[in-house]
This record gives structure tokens, C-alpha cells and sequence, in this order.
């Protein structure tokens, strides 16, 4: 018995420890192309309504790929959190403090996970027959913001706020990179077998 226990912790870490690795490895690939969306995918607001550093990059990275031509419009992704106002909304005013265009900025301002920021952001693609999307994140969280989108149908590609602190900082590159493999390794198991809704609903206020 010990025995098997011993062999299967042993064979979680292994795959722990390759996905990460995978993880790693895909923070490094900018795939942005023309599309038709930016997904931008929200992270914390602090206090006085600012945005934490997270969400300045992904949000001046997402602005860049914008006045580059890589798309013509945005949907900015993200609820209330713990400070108000919700992450979408500090977003737009970057955005529209950079002079980008009001009829531009698409808003989801009620999701609090990363299942449910692409779930919406697909509901807003098929309103305006959309298909094609340039997520923008933090490195970390792109592979498996891809794997779900794709799930739900988009035509995903990834393209990394690469100055984020949570990938320049290499011990919050670690840690964020070992929960995102965690968290995808989670993602396919229950979307086979399902999630009881209180562990759900756990997960979601953590932001998963």
C-alpha cells in the first residue's frame, strides 16, 4: 500500500513538474496575427481604483497590439473584485486614456474566473461573428486560457504581457507557473468528470 501511494506521488510530481515546464515554455511565444478580437483577460484592481501591476501590463500590452493593427477591437474581461471598480472597467480607461476609441472597447464585466472570462468573450464574439482571438495575459496563464478557449471554439492564439512582475520576479514566475500547471491539469479532470459545485465555486473565488 505504501508502496503505491509512494509511486503515485511520485508520478504527480513528474507531471507536475513536465507541464510546468510546458507552461514555461509557451510563456515565451508571442503568436500575435490579425484577428478579429483582443481578448484581454483581467487580473487584480487595488485599492483607490488602480490597476495592480498585472493588469497595467496586460492591459498597455493589449493597447500596443491594438495601435499595431493586429485587431480593431477589444473585449476587456474581468468582475468586481475585492476594490472596485471592476478589472474591465480599469481597463477601458487605460485604454480610452490612450486614445482608443470608445466603440472599440467591448465590455464583460461579470466573470470571476478564466472559464468564465472566455465563456463571455465567446457569447460577445458570436454576437458580432467573430471567430479569431489574440488572448493577452500574464505568460503563465496563456497555455491554458488557449486550451479553453479552443474548448469553447475560438480560434485562440496567445500574446504575452511579458513585463508583468509575475514574470520578470523569478520566484512569483516559479510559484505562478507551477499553479497554472496545477490549475490545467485540474481543468481537464473535471471537465471529464465533472466539479462538485461547492469545490467550484471555491475555485472561482480564487480566481481559476
Amino acid at each position: 500500500m505504501a508502496r503505491t501511494v509512494g509511486l503515485c506521488g511520485a508520478a504527480a510530481i513528474l507531471l507536475l513538474t513536465a507541464l510546468s515546464l510546458w507552461v514555461d515554455a509557451d510563456a515565451h511565444v508571442d503568436e500575435a496575427r490579425p484577428v478579429d478580437t483582443l481578448i484581454v483577460l483581467g487580473s487584480a484592481v487595488w485599492p483607490g481604483e488602480r490597476a495592480s501591476p498585472s493588469l497595467y501590463e496586460r492591459a498597455e500590452h493589449a493597447i500596443a497590439l491594438y495601435k499595431q493593427g493586429y485587431a480593431s477591437s477589444m473585449i476587456l474581461s474581468g468582475g468586481l473584485g475585492q476594490f472596485p471598480p471592476s478589472e474591465a472597467e480599469v481597463m477601458r480607461r487605460l485604454a480610452a486614456g490612450s486614445g482608443i476609441p470608445d466603440s472599440a472597447l467591448l465590455l464583460d464585466d461579470t466573470s470571476h474566473s478564466t472559464e468564465e472570462n472566455l465563456s463571455h468573450a465567446k457569447q460577445i464574439m458570436e454576437a458580432h461573428g467573430w471567430r479569431s482571438a489574440l488572448i493577452v495575459s500574464d505568460p503563465f496563464h496563456l497555455l491554458r486560457a488557449k486550451v479553453i478557449a479552443r474548448d469553447y471554439g475560438i480560434e485562440a492564439y496567445g500574446s504575452p504581457a511579458s513585463a508583468s512582475p509575475t514574470f520578470t520576479i523569478l520566484h512569483l514566475r516559479v510559484w505562478y507557473t507551477v499553479r497554472e500547471a496545477a490549475a490545467l491539469i485540474w481543468y481537464v479532470a473535471t471537465r471529464s468528470l465533472g466539479t462538485p459545485a461547492w469545490l467550484y465555486h471555491g475555485l472561482k473565488s480564487l480566481g481559476l
